[in-house]
């Protein structure tokens, strides 16, 4: 693993291994709850301008034989690209022009406003992605935490060229941004190094996010089943976030990764339904938590709420079935080998720790995960609240 600080403030991670392709990982440090509530939603905007800079974009990626793909969170935005081993030198000198450009052509803006607004639509048209916009909503209310990533029309639709151009100018800087190599890197590092040198720049300073308080929601829209969610934060206080994002992915493991997890064993049993998810997410000194059940029978909502309460109120009672997690345990280091031989993945995986935690081993967070497997987690857990999308 190598690690480096360029003079002008960039975290480059690189781990040179054997595989087919090489991930590469660009994670820069702004998502929405450090906006302004009239620009909420510029984040994800710059996250689609961003390609503009370059004509023809997805053609010179596929080009070069590789894929690209980006999303924007809270606290992030993050770029992900994966090439053939060849065309790695290509692809970053590409990836630096996207990064450094400052020019928003007003003609590509209006375009992806377009592309933003029917996104907007979409989400809030499509029942099984509204109800994730509902966890943080209900919780947080009207704040930074509680607005939707992607924004409103009305916000969406006031965001100028200059408006994205200061934003670029402030945020979009090197020392705001992780970028992580996993795979056959075939460059020398000082020949990387090179390419994203002559990038400049200073982030602003990012402004601290209100968290306001919210209420259970209940939606009645043109549907033909429920949707539920169930949501919660807990404070880091003094626990090591580390600490904390390991236990919190061993909870997600538990709760709903296979089918014979926790909930969607006991779900299935009970005939209640088939489809339970989960959303969770790391905040400045707090994690979040949301768990979604959908497409159920009206009628059954408030067994469904009983059941769903019971089984976190004894999530402990797993870890007195030795047969149980002994079998789990193995389901779990298929999914780490299966993981572990995705370029793409592992990068993602280092940019998003580094940047959240300042930290970036995988291998040694997947070996934390495996020593505390049957490690408690009740204390991760607190008194949610419900949202609901039922059928009008």
């Amino acid at each position: 693993m190598e690690y480096h600080v360029l003079d002008n403030g960039l975290r480059l991670i690189m781990n040179r291994t054997e595989a087919p392709t090489v991930g590469i990982a660009v994670g820069v440090g702004i998502g929405s709850i450090y906006e302004d509530k009239n620009m909420r939603g510029i984040s994800h905007f710059a996250e689609h301008v961003v390609y503009r800079a370059h004509p023809n974009i997805d053609l010179e990626i596929e080009g070069l034989g590789g894929v690209s793909d980006a999303y924007t969170e809270r606290t992030l935005t993050m770029y992900l690209f994966e090439i053939i081993p060849s065309e790695l030198e290509n692809l970053l000198r590409l990836i630096y022009r996207l990064l450094s450009n400052r020019k928003i052509d007003s003609e590509d803006l209006e375009k992806e406003r377009q592309v933003i607004l029917s996104e907007i639509k979409m989400r809030n048209d499509d029942p099984g992605t509204l109800i994730y916009d509902l966890g943080p909503k209900s919780l947080f209310g009207d704040s930074d935490y509680g607005d939707p990533v992607i924004g409103t029309d009305e916000s969406v639709s006031s965001i100028m060229v200059k408006d994205l151009m200061d934003f670029l100018e402030s945020y979009y800087t090197p020392d705001n941004t992780v970028i992580s190599i996993w795979g056959p890197i075939g460059m020398p590092t000082n020949k990387i190094t090179e390419i994203f040198s002559g990038w400049s720049g200073k982030s602003k300073r990012k402004k601290t996010p209100t968290m306001g308080r919210g209420a259970p929601i209940v939606i009645r829209k043109s549907v033909d089943s429920a949707y539920l969610s169930y949501s919660w934060y807990r404070y880091f206080n003094n626990q090591d976030p580390y600490m904390a994002m390991v236990k919190s992915s061993l909870l997600d493991f538990h709760l709903v990764s296979g089918l014979s997890s926790y909930l969607l064993s006991r779900f299935r049993k009970g005939g209640l339904t088939y489809a339970i998810d989960a959303d969770r997410d790391f905040l400045p000194n707090a994690y979040y938590y949301q768990i979604v059940i959908s497409a159920i029978n009206e009628k059954s909502i408030d067994m469904v709420k009983e059941e769903l309460t019971n089984a976190l109120l004894n999530i402990n009672e797993i870890f007195n079935d030795e047969d149980y997690l002994r079998k789990r345990l193995r389901y779990f280091r298929y999914l780490m080998s299966d993981y572990m031989r995705r370029p793409l993945q592992i990068a993602e995986s280092m940019t998003y720790m580094e940047l959240k935690l300042g930290k970036h081993n995988i291998e040694e967070f997947n070996k934390s995960l495996e020593t505390n497997f049957k490690m408690p987690l009740d204390d991760l857990l607190s008194n949610g609240i419900w949202s609901l999308i039922i059928p009008e």
